[in-house]
């Protein structure tokens, strides 16, 4: 059996808005304390983005709207969530390409929309 893979190079994606599945998400312990790292795939693109949001549950926080995101509807008070629940779901996120001070430039997840349009609908 042949193993096969494509390569790609490490160019940035285009600023935009990107179909994207939750393929990991875990906690870890940063500069800020507790933390989510947050496992993007980007559907259409083959790669992977990788961010970041505190562990909070205030529902205005990035954490709690992003899982609703991914759940297609908000997140209600004293609703209680698994994370790992959210492992395969899909959303729309909109990426932006950045620059760092040594002229290298990235992609950062700005924020994650409900993917109307795919399997979470």
């Amino acid at each position: 059996m042949a193993i096969t893979i494509t390569a790609h190079g490490n160019e940035p994606i285009p600023t935009g808005e990107y179909r994207v599945e939750l393929t990991a998400i875990e906690l870890s312990t940063g500069q800020y304390g507790d933390q989510l790292k947050w496992t993007f795939s980007v559907l259409d693109k083959g790669r992977n983005l990788v961010a970041y949001s505190s562990f909070s549950a205030s529902l205005a926080s990035k954490c709690m709207r992003w899982a609703g995101a991914l759940l297609g509807r908000p997140i209600q008070p004293s609703e209680q969530l698994d994370f790992e629940t959210l492992v395969g779901k899909t959303a729309v996120a909109t990426v932006v390409r950045k620059r760092k001070d040594d002229g290298a430039e990235y992609n950062a997840i700005e924020d994650l929309m409900a993917d109307h349009a795919g399997a979470n609908a």
